[in-house]
């Protein structure tokens, strides 16, 4: 039986071939050696089928970082994992699968802007769950967490946004976001 997630799969290797402008149903439906008819009862378009491919990244992307930000370890150290998992992450994408990061990055930049939201407020919860654990222990100080969660993401946004990818690479990276981040910290410490 066909489902959505042997199709994403498929979708994914001809990703992996022939990058995000080749990828079509028809390609993904020739793959799998079923009709193109089959998959769109699964995909109404070549559009939602990227939508698919894309949160399905996305999801993959998400799921240790909510691990993290549910351990029931010292606030101040699991805000500080999280970040540079997300990082990590990011940079082991471009680094060990480049065409397949190029080609999220891609389909990434034709998913609508409410879908994007959607994975950034969903960060966004993560980090301010963090930041109440750290507040309600005694570890932080700050005046909203949802306005502090959005300051520490978007001011972290070099070590993880596709953008700046390219600057990944420089042989000082972490060493930069290892003095942001003791900064940062420095600015929600409970004095």
């Amino acid at each position: 039986m066909l489902t959505t997630d042997k199709i994403l799969d498929a979708a994914e290797e001809v990703l992996r071939k022939y990058g995000p402008r080749k990828i079509t149903v028809v390609d993904v439906a020739r793959s799998l050696d079923v009709s193109h008819g089959t998959v769109y009862r699964h995909f109404a378009t070549k559009v939602d089928l990227h939508e698919a491919i894309t949160s399905r990244w996305l999801q993959r992307v998400s799921q240790p970082l909510l691990a993290i930000s549910t351990k029931k370890s010292s606030p101040k150290a699991r805000l500080r994992e999280w970040f540079e998992a997300l990082m990590k992450l990011k940079h082991d994408l471009v680094i060990n699968e480049v065409e397949m990061f190029e080609s999220y990055s891609a389909l990434a930049q034709t998913m609508p802007e409410e879908k994007k939201a959607i994975h950034i407020n969903a960060m966004l919860k993560m980090i301010q769950a963090i930041l109440e654990d750290g507040k309600e222990a005694d570890e932080f100080e700050f005046e909203e967490s949802e306005v502090t969660a959005r300051c520490l993401f978007f001011a972290t946004v070099r070590y993880h946004h596709p953008l700046h990818a390219p600057e990944w690479t420089h042989e000082h990276i972490y060493e930069d976001f290892d003095q942001l981040f003791k900064l940062l910290e420095r600015a929600i410490h409970k004095a």
